[in-house]
């Protein structure tokens, strides 16, 4: 995988490098019901105010990312798709539909590639649609695997159908196109490996120098609550830091199970908020905590992460996937040398000792550029430039 690696880095730099004046017509596609709106919102934004792009936005009318694309109607298309689970087969009847307002917009707007931002049960179809039309269709694989827990992986062999149809295969970490690639997905020299943007939340600011002196770590858990997000490995770094004499004020945010974990979370005095969060909400929490630790058994890449790096916020990971590909050790964070509560205690520990967090935390502020989303989708549209 190494000259893979090498391969795609040289790929994505000269996508990056590459200068054309021409306006780029792309369909940017999400027909995902809930869980990326922010992401969705960003690359909105993004592209309709780059100077070479003319996007349209087609996203499920029955999604959350319709409230925030609601204040520019005539670049977004909204497709019927399906409220639950089931009516991807109950009414599935609507794909005739959708494909005739498909290529209504395809004729329309002259667009050159659809790029999917998350392949979606009924992709295949799309996908097929647009190739058949003449129009170029790129997928942004978030992951290659079902995490343990994610039931949404269920689905996934019928998304990858399209990724297998795909002219360009976009990831955002090396970790999931190696697994792309291992899978027998698609070939190597039709992925280009990009990052994971920065998703940015309204809120208040943070005082970045450094925590109150005397008071407690405030150390943060956010995001969807699964098995590979390693709750129990949070809480045992937690005991350890507070068997080693550190003060340490836990919290807890976000939708799905506690199971067993609650009593324990109640006798640590943790903070906890066990529910789906508002976009104002995370940022406010990202606000008031001094570092995010992400105790992850594997991972892909971490949404929750590039939320703390566009809010600011040190962030201490586990040393497992595209984790030590968003925080690099010592200069944007730290990554604990194993995926054991020890070894993330000593990371933590690390990270608010002498001068590191107000270092860390300059250089996460000065290298926000990188990993912006208008650098990010100018290569994604690059990369449907140079497809098969």
């Amino acid at each position: 995988m190494a000259n893979f690696d090498h391969a795609a880095s040289q790929l994505g730099n000269a996508l990056e490098a590459h200068a054309n004046p021409h306006t780029s017509r792309v369909l940017f596609l999400y027909l995902g019901r809930r869980g990326l709106s922010n992401f969705v919102h960003g690359v909105a934004a993004a592209s309709r105010a780059h100077p070479s792009i003319d996007a349209t936005m087609a996203i499920s009318r029955q999604g959350d990312a319709i409230a925030a694309l609601a204040s520019s109607p005539s670049s977004t298309l909204l497709l019927n798709t399906f409220e639950h689970g089931h009516g991807a087969a109950l009414q599935s009847w609507r794909l005739l539909g959708l494909r005739r307002q498909l290529l209504e917009r395809f004729n329309r707007d002259h667009t050159e590639a659809v790029i999917d931002l998350m392949p979606h049960v009924w992709s295949p179809f799309i996908a097929r649609t647009a190739r058949n039309s003449g129009v170029r269709y790129v997928a942004l694989v978030h992951d290659a695997r079902r995490h343990p827990g994610d039931r949404s992986g269920v689905v996934r062999p019928i998304a990858n159908l399209a990724v297998r149809q795909a002219d360009r295969v976009i990831t955002m970490s090396h970790a999931v196109a190696s697994q792309v690639i291992a899978g027998g997905l698609v070939a190597s020299d039709r992925v280009v490996v990009l990052f994971h943007p920065d998703l940015a939340f309204p809120a208040s600011p943070r005082d970045a120098a450094h925590p109150a002196p005397k008071a407690p770590l405030r150390l943060l858990f956010l995001g969807r609550i699964l098995p590979y997000k390693g709750m129990a490995l949070f809480l045992d770094t937690v005991d350890v830091l507070r068997a080693r004499g550190i003060d340490v004020a836990p919290g807890v945010f976000g939708s799905g199970s506690l199971h067993h974990h609650r009593k324990r979370l109640t006798a640590m005095g943790a903070e906890v908020v066990n529910r789906w969060l508002s976009d104002r909400e995370i940022g406010e929490i990202l606000a008031r905590h001094d570092a995010l630790v992400a105790s992850h058994t594997e991972a892909s890449q971490s949404g929750t992460v590039a939320a703390a790096l566009a809010s600011g916020l040190p962030c201490v990971v586990t040393p497992v996937g595209g984790l030590i590909e968003q925080v690099n050790d010592g200069v944007t964070g730290v990554v604990a040398e194993a995926p054991t509560a020890d070894a993330l205690a000593s990371a933590v520990i690390r990270l608010f000792s002498h001068h590191t967090y107000a270092t860390v935390s300059e250089n996460i502020a000065a290298q926000q550029p990188r990993r912006s989303m208008t650098r990010f989708v100018e290569m994604c549209v690059r990369a449907t430039r140079d497809t098969l």
